[in-house]
């Protein structure tokens, strides 16, 4: 077999190459990851594991001929792949395909590019539930009532963040970290009662459990304030999609929430 020379593509992680002879021509090049030990000399060759090598040698391809740029036309599969092909990129808004098919259901994403971490950020559509007497008009106690049935409430969707977009995403993230921030209304601060709060999941089966202080007349001060944030890490939980409150109790103080965007990395 001829040496080759290694080219630079913007995923930058050529570094294996193969010096035995090669059962398949195509394949005597230089893979994106590490595959010593899996490609042998058989009479019987590995065809599992020929595809997966084509398959990845298909997309170092398009991303050498053809890299994205962040376009609706040329969307990257995450930001991670966008700023690995244009580092002098700035955080901002950019068009993502995850599942890298057609562009046309390509989704735009807020990317954090920062030294430490390069983050695909969704953002709800609505991110506010408005400040209001959400209680007020429940009288039942011991149940979780849903925001999103109540007058002025809503579900969170995300534009473009399809069911076969997000398993995708997900396939491409480590992590995926979400905030939600819980307000009294301004001349009123936390107090010490507490009642419990759900916070439905992208899978529409399975609920955050976590404790809300209710409100109370007074000025917020270093030792007390008017805001709460939640704070989720989960890669196939997130996005949080609804807030339920429990019931019940003298709860008719104005209150709201807001949902911040979810972030992969």
């Amino acid at each position: 077999m001829k040496k080759q020379t290694k080219k630079k593509f913007c995923h930058g992680s050529f570094r294996i190459s193969f010096k035995a002879k090669c059962l398949f021509p195509l394949l005597c090049v230089t893979f994106p990851f590490h595959v010593q030990g899996l490609v042998y000399m058989s009479d019987k060759p590995n065809f599992s594991l020929i595809q997966t090598l084509l398959d990845s040698l298909q997309l170092e391809l398009r991303l050498l001929l053809d890299p994205p740029d962040g376009s609706k036309e040329h969307p990257a599969s995450t930001c991670l792949e966008l700023w690995l092909c244009h580092p002098e990129y700035r955080s901002g808004v950019y068009y993502i395909d995850p599942n890298q098919g057609s562009s046309a259901d390509a989704l735009l994403a807020y990317c954090i590019f920062t030294s430490s971490s390069k983050q695909t950020c969704l953002h709800p559509e609505h991110s506010q539930l408005p400040m209001k007497a959400w209680m007020e008009e429940s009288a039942e106690d011991g149940s979780f009532q849903w925001l999103s049935r109540m007058g002025q409430g809503h579900q969170f969707s995300y534009p473009g963040a399809s069911v076969v977009q997000m398993r995708f995403l997900r396939l491409h993230s480590v992590t995926a970290v979400q905030k939600v921030t819980y307000s009294c209304h301004p001349g009123h601060r936390l107090g010490q009662e507490e009642r419990d709060v759900k916070f439905l999941t992208d899978t529409r089966k399975q609920s955050y459990l976590g404790g809300l202080n209710d409100c109370v007349p007074g000025e917020e001060s270093i030792s007390s304030s008017r805001e709460s944030v939640f704070e989720f890490e989960d890669l196939q939980l997130l996005p949080l999609r609804d807030v339920a409150v429990m019931g019940g109790g003298n709860f008719t103080h104005h209150f709201s929430f807001t949902v911040g965007p979810v972030c992969f990395s």
